[in-house]
């Protein structure tokens, strides 16, 4: 039995409890001039969104703030900040924050429950959650899972802090819905995304993806803006016609079609007479290796290398013999056996897929279909070079690219696997004008192996089999998963079932919110109130908050300091990022509120619960590698910087060794980072792609998806291995199709299991002032305001067939019911909308008592959202976010209640 600690108890009974935020005893404290009086100008980064990178000068007077500006000799965003970046002064005065360390005192838990919070010391909260850890680490170092998010960013830490702990248990709450990453760590080597290069694209197809303007960063849309000023194409295939779709073509799609369109749109490159990269496809990748009837590569019996067919000499040799002219095409007799090139096998595949057949699945006429396919060849310019810095590349100025609208589906692996095939077909992969992976930049991404082929990167790689599981988000399931916290519920609901050998002890919240960001969220509430201890580092009341037995305050951004390498963008690149190397820094403000540093959290919880010092602590676990994208931009521990295991820093002392170890740096530490407010290098721009690492034939990707078909053998190994089966599936098939190295047609849960009456889908998108809750924005009065002037927003958006067809009237109110969970709210009217879709904008949630009631005003759009395995992709393991749904009239509210959306 895992009993609550006595040091608990006994901090139970020590104070009066407080039963209201907002009439807290607590009281804010007024502002002291005198102790910073007159103007300053602080240097800040801004973190109100996914990017979270642009420069910013802060100004305070006599201890306020009064103004947030761009940094106008900065990059990315050149003086520039969009309303969330001003409106970070609300979060900074935010009410609902969470101002001092408190305990829970009633053991009941729910969203609508009063905690009964009691207030209580900084060493009394450490103390209490340092004693539960200990205890959960004594149990099983596997039984601490630690709940991450968009809100930690600020954080160098917690990588290492886990390790040191010695848990897997990593649960991201922010990736489940937005699974995007496998095919650029496949193609690319890369993490996150994949993205069109805006600095010399003339025909970009984006595919249920956004390159930064939809939700407002200011870099993406100065990108895009530039491109189609100087005339590029811009073609958006979305269900819905956004702010990007509205600069170029909007091409509007069946939700939950993306897949059938993109295997329309190769089948004509495939099959009607186009003429494609040819020197591409043969020489950087597999598409010449032949392949044995069971779809691995054919291998040379004596160097265990793949073999081509050699068009000069009539035979199959190893694919690097000097002097031969490999076949792209084919089936020959290799000793008896019939082998294919992995071309012909893949695109056999597609021969059935025509437009016309695609126009019957996705509603785009065929005849757009093939013109998209048709202009994507003529734009990329085959045989065309240019030269940057001296050196020439290959120029290829188109660019499809997709992300989670178009992936988040249970094919959604395959969508973007073949929108690598269309870009391959034309040579626009990692060239100037085509498609490149974000992130890292530089030799090691395409470094090829043996069989020369560029090694997969990142979540491409996989998890190991391991049996039983270690991971509780049941990774060895899903190997090439992202985040899964939609698994994680369940394991935690019944870990026998997963094979499980321990019960999750200590949950560890830390920017994020779990219940909002993510489907079916009642079963999160309940996922709470079965584990023992829980703890969240809280910036406000929310829901995982209420939730918890202690809250841990800390920081708003703009009270952190903060030293963080740049990391290039996630949307789009051009001229304004290429090759830039630096180093920010934020000069914190005064904090307002009796709080911390998350990180200063982290070393308090590390030292009290005995795992700072010595070998495998928190010091040692610095040392040895903090976050990988750190780690990849030069900026981890290196000799002679690297921490004593037996001594406590301060986080400006890890900091100043970090950036005196900076690998394109002078040696410079946090004295000069604080003089000058960053640090920036730029590398020459041709060394921003990575075909200038590896030109012509030097390393090859992959046409064939091999690497599909080893992570199905060595998962279907495992469990034959372990004598079990799949969990929660009854047909295998359904898991290992999706395994198949060639994409295909593969139909939807929704569309095999909804019933008849469930005849509409229902879309998502990111409000164009936010793209995550970071710092509250949901509840932000500046960013609310603005929403308020928004028609769509906070409302169920049909297109006018539609509502004729149901006799909706706009400010009508609807139920929209999937088969896992309804919202309701208010009708609004509009053509941006495809007939079939149903939209609901945001991530707006159930709220908590003493929340920001704003954070509850609209639907909640996941409560329409399935967590169940055989709903998603197999291989991300993403989440379906084009559900089936039925839409009925209801009786319209006497008065507008927060309440009407809550399901207390």
């Amino acid at each position: 039995m895992y009993d609550i600690s006595k040091k608990y108890a006994e901090l139970l009974n020590k104070k009066e409890f407080t039963a209201n935020l907002l009439t807290s005893p607590y009281k804010w404290e007024k502002i002291d001039p005198s102790k910073n009086p007159g103007k300053k100008k602080l240097f800040g980064i801004c973190r109100h969104c996914m990017q979270g990178d642009c420069s910013t000068w802060v100004h305070m007077e006599d201890g306020i703030v009064t103004k947030i500006e761009g940094r106008e000799d900065v990059p990315p965003n050149f003086g520039s900040l969009c309303p969330r970046g001003n409106s970070a002064i609300m979060g900074l005065y935010n009410p609902y924050r969470i101002k001092t360390p408190l305990v829970r005192t009633n053991p009941q838990k729910g969203l609508d429950i009063d905690p009964m919070w009691k207030e209580v010391t900084w060493d009394e909260a450490l103390d209490l959650v340092a004693s539960e850890l200990r205890k959960a680490y004594d149990y099983d170092p596997r039984s601490i899972c630690v709940n991450e998010g968009w809100g930690q960013r600020d954080t160098i830490l917690r990588p290492a802090w886990q390790a040191a702990f010695k848990t897997p248990n990593e649960i991201g709450s922010h990736g489940a819905l937005c699974t995007v990453h496998y095919g650029t760590g496949l193609i690319h080597g890369n993490f996150p995304v994949s993205l069109p290069d805006l600095e010399y694209c003339n025909y970009h197809i984006t595919v249920g993806r956004s390159v930064g303007a939809n939700f407002s960063t200011t870099g993406g849309s100065r990108k895009l803006m530039r491109a189609i000023e100087r005339g590029m194409r811009l073609i958006v295939v979305d269900p819905r016609c956004s702010q990007e779709a509205s600069k170029g073509e909007w091409v509007p799609i069946r939700p939950g079609a993306d897949l059938y369109f993109l295997l329309g749109m190769a089948n004509v490159l495939f099959y009607e007479g186009l003429e494609l990269d040819w020197y591409f496809l043969k020489n950087r990748t597999n598409s010449c290796y032949l392949l044995t009837p069971d779809g691995d590569y054919a291998k040379d019996p004596e160097t265990g290398l793949p073999i081509v067919w050699d068009t000069l000499s009539g035979k199959a040799v190893v694919w690097n013999t000097e002097g031969i002219e490999p076949a792209l095409e084919g089936t020959y007799d290799v000793n008896g056996v019939s082998m294919s090139t992995s071309f012909t096998t893949v695109k056999s595949r597609f021969a059935e897929y025509t437009p016309e057949w695609a126009e019957k699945l996705c509603d785009i006429p065929a005849e757009t279909i093939r013109r998209i396919a048709n202009e994507f060849v003529e734009y990329a310019q085959i045989g065309r070079t240019i030269e940057i810095e001296g050196f020439t590349f290959p120029f290829r100025p188109v660019a499809l690219n997709l992300e989670r609208n178009s992936m988040n589906h249970r094919w959604g692996v395959y969508a973007d696997l073949t929108g690598k095939l269309i870009n391959m077909m034309v040579g626009a992969i990692e060239v100037p004008g085509g498609c490149l992976g974000s992130g890292y930049r530089g030799p090691d991404a395409l470094r090829p192996g043996p069989d020369g082929m560029m090694s997969p990167g990142y979540e491409a790689k996989g998890h190991g089999w391991k049996f039983p599981p270690d991971h509780v988000g049941l990774v060895e399931f899903f190997p090439h998963s992202h985040t899964t916290p939609h698994l994680t519920v369940q394991a935690i609901e019944d870990p026998e079932k997963f094979h499980l050998e321990y019960h999750v002890k200590f949950w560890l919240t830390m920017g994020a919110n779990v219940i909002r960001s993510n489907a079916e969220p009642e079963r999160y509430v309940d996922m709470f109130r079965k584990i023992p201890f829980t703890c969240t580092i809280a910036l406000h009341m929310d829901e995982p908050a209420i939730m918890s037995e202690v809250l841990l305050p800390e920081h708003s951004f703009l009270e952190r300091k903060r030293v963080i390498p740049f990391f290039p963008s996630h949307q789009s690149v051009d001229r304004d990022v290429m090759g830039l190397q630096m180093i920010q820094y934020r000069e914190p403000v005064p904090a307002i509120f009796n709080t911390m540093h998350v990180d200063d959290i982290l070393i308090e919880l590390a030292e009290r619960a005995g795992r700072l010092y010595g070998e495998g602590g928190l010091n040692d676990c610095i040392n040895n590698g903090l976050d990988f994208l750190i780690r990849e931009h030069g900026l981890n521990m290196v000799d002679p910087y690297k921490l004593d295991l037996n001594t406590r820093y301060t986080m400006d002392e890890i900091w100043d060794r970090q950036l005196k170890g900076w690998m394109f740096g002078d040696g410079s530490g946090l004295k000069e980072l604080e003089e000058k407010g960053s640090f920036i290098n730029w590398q020459p721009r041709k060394t921003f792609y990575h075909y200038y690492h590896w030109p012509e034939n030097q390393t090859k990707h992959e046409f064939y998806f091999i690497n599909l078909k080893r992570t199905a053998d060595r998962l279907k190994a495992g469990l034959a291995e372990a004598n079990i089966k799949f969990p929660c599936i009854e047909n295998e098939d359904d898991i290992f199709d999706l395994y198949d190295p060639v994409p295909h047609y593969v139909e939807t849960y929704e569309n095999l299991a909804a019933p008849e009456d469930y005849d509409l889908y229902a879309i998502n998108w990111k409000p164009s002032l936010i793209s995550s809750d970071v710092g509250n924005l949901m509840g932000n009065p500046w960013i609310t305001n603005l929403f308020d002037q928004d028609p769509i927003e906070k409302k169920i958006c049909f297109n006018p067939v539609t509502a004729a067809k149901k006799g909706l009237q706009n400010d009508d109110w609807v139920r929209v019911t999937s088969m896992y969970g309804w919202v309701e709210g208010p009708v609004i009217i509009s053509e941006r909308f495809h007939p079939d879709a149903v939209g609901i904008g945001g991530f707006y949630g159930p709220g908590a008592k003493g929340a920001n009631p704003e954070n509850q005003k609209g639907p909640h759009f996941n409560r329409l959202l399935s967590c169940e395995i055989k709903t998603v992709d197999p291989v991300s393991a993403g989440q379906e976010v084009s559900p089936r749904v039925k839409v009925e009239k209801i009786k319209t509210p006497k008065e507008f209640r927060t309440a009407k959306f809550r399901w207390f």
